[in-house]
């Protein structure tokens, strides 16, 4: 019995992170047609927007999003949370506080979103950005042109100045994700630069549902409301900023882990059983779970490795998906940080194990600031050569 579990665990988990590297190279590619909407504006008719910045304990840099829409039809909110930070912005924008943190951005945006419901206030698009995000482009008028789907995800990126290996860090991350999202056949949004179309939340009721990964958890949730897809837009809108230090990317890591896991396993039958999702779709939906399950196959393989010996041959695809990660997450990164950033990887299979213990015995999560590094008030946006 103990050898026959020596001989399925390792397999099974070879199998999985095989079929998982080979997914990653697939849905991380850069295709040569959409390469050009990196820097390509699109303009087309001008559209009346709101763009809504929930905030706890950070501060919106308003005069760069005032500057990026000026002479336009822009309405800003900055909803609150506890904190007063925001109010020298009155009469800049609406500032909506809460006296409650139920449930977290999600809470605050769904606030937003019964307010102007409310105040019968028209719009064509809302559109949600992190607080600590800057635009990235000159004009909002550079994406009209885009604005022509239900939910659109744009998009971002972070890390900028790019000054430490935590900024290369988060920068390449967040490249390696763009493209992951916009190559996949079920593409699921990523908490900011997101656009949805007005009608959907003042007559739908579209709500993002309240958990800790509530850009997820509302992609999973489109697909049973009105057979909603998320399109993506290979069009950089916003930059954001990176972790001050390691250990606030290590629990912002354990976040998004363990709330994707909790978010996927909510949804996961009516996502599978779903008639509006695709084969392809599900099929994809599932190896997206399986990203997150990485660290729990690795760790247990080693384990058996470790107990039963003469099982090593199977390390040979663990060591060959956690290269093609590395590589492909990496591909932005200066090389003189390759071997910190290898040995990090290993490690954040600890972390996800932990992130999976959480997400199945912990029935809620808890969201905790991260503490980022920003670009100064007033100092000029990095702009990177994305051709």
């Amino acid at each position: 019995m103990v050898g026959w579990i020596y001989l399925v665990i390792p397999t099974v988990a070879t199998v999985l992170l095989t079929v998982e590297g080979l997914w990653v190279l697939r849905t991380t590619r850069d295709p040569k047609y959409a390469r050009p909407m990196m820097t390509t504006p699109a303009f087309g008719k001008r559209k009346k927007i709101c763009i809504i910045f929930p905030t706890y304990k950070d501060l919106v840099d308003l005069d760069k999003w005032l500057e990026w829409s000026k002479g336009e039809n822009v309405k800003y909110i900055i909803a609150e949370d506890i904190t007063n930070n925001s109010a020298k912005f009155k009469g800049k924008a609406t500032i909506i506080n809460r006296n409650v943190r139920t449930g977290f951005k999600a809470g605050a945006v769904n606030n937003v979103f019964d307010y102007l419901v409310s105040t019968k206030e028209e719009f064509d698009y809302i559109m949600v950005f992190d607080s600590d995000h800057l635009p990235y482009n000159e004009s909002i008028k550079e994406i009209y042109g885009y604005l022509n789907k239900e939910i659109i995800q744009f998009f971002w990126l972070d890390g900028l100045p790019l000054r430490t290996p935590l900024n290369w860090l988060t920068y390449s991350s967040r490249y390696y994700s763009n493209w992951n999202i916009y190559n996949r056949a079920f593409p699921n949004l990523t908490g900011s630069g997101i656009a949805i179309r007005y009608d959907i939340i003042k007559e739908d009721g579209l709500r993002f549902p309240e958990t800790i990964t509530e850009d997820y958890a509302l992609t999973l949730k489109t697909i049973y409301h009105r057979k909603l897809k998320v399109t993506v837009i290979p069009y950089v809108i916003s930059i954001g900023s990176s972790p001050k230090h390691f250990k606030g990317y290590i629990k912002q890591q354990i976040r998004w882990a363990e709330g994707t896991i909790r978010d996927g396993r909510a949804y996961f039958w009516k996502t599978i059983t779903s008639n509006t999702a695709s084969t392809s779709g599900k099929l994809d939906f599932l190896l997206h779970m399986n990203m997150y399950l990485q660290g729990v196959y690795t760790t247990l393989t080693v384990a058996m490795l470790a107990l039963g010996l003469g099982y090593s041959i199977y390390m040979i695809p663990i060591l060959a998906f956690q290269a093609i990660a590395y590589l492909k997450t990496l591909a932005k990164a200066p090389k003189r940080y390759w071997i910190l950033y290898f040995f990090l990887n290993y490690f954040m299979a600890t972390i996800q194990v932990y992130a999976f213990l959480r997400a199945i015995f912990v029935k809620h999560g808890t969201f905790q600031v991260t503490d980022k590094s920003s670009i100064p008030v007033g100092q000029a946006i990095p702009q990177l050569n994305l051709r």
